[in-house]
């Protein structure tokens, strides 16, 4: 009986501490990946509307050369996206641009056309 006290014991710590070990960032949980691209999705349409000034829409299209590095200690994310700027009238312009943001993607540090 003391023995199986003990295990349960143990298993407890170790759940504890795989999770304070995810939560710092260390493992990523599932769905980890998907809340990044949505917020990499968020913040290339919220970038690019804010420029838009004739009425038109954005539609995240697709990213590709991705990767993640570090730069003055920090996390960073680097890709190259394709969206759409659509029209008043649904016409569709498909737009490159290299972006850096910061490690939740939710951030545009850098933007550049290409």
């Amino acid at each position: 009986m003391e023995k199986n006290k003990i295990i349960k014991a143990i298993g407890i710590i170790v759940v504890v501490l795989l999770l304070l070990y995810a939560q710092a960032g260390h493992i990523n949980l599932p769905g980890h990946g998907n809340r990044e691209q949505k917020n990499l999705q968020e913040a290339v349409v919220n970038y690019v509307a804010s420029q838009l000034t004739n009425g038109e829409t954005v539609e995240f299209g697709t990213k590709y050369n991705s990767n993640d590095y570090k730069e003055n200690g920090e996390v960073r994310y680097s890709a190259t996206v394709e969206y759409y700027v659509v029209a008043k009238d649904g016409t569709k312009v498909k737009r490159t641009a290299q972006v850096v943001t910061n490690e939740d993607k939710d951030k545009i540090i850098e933007w550049k056309d290409q």
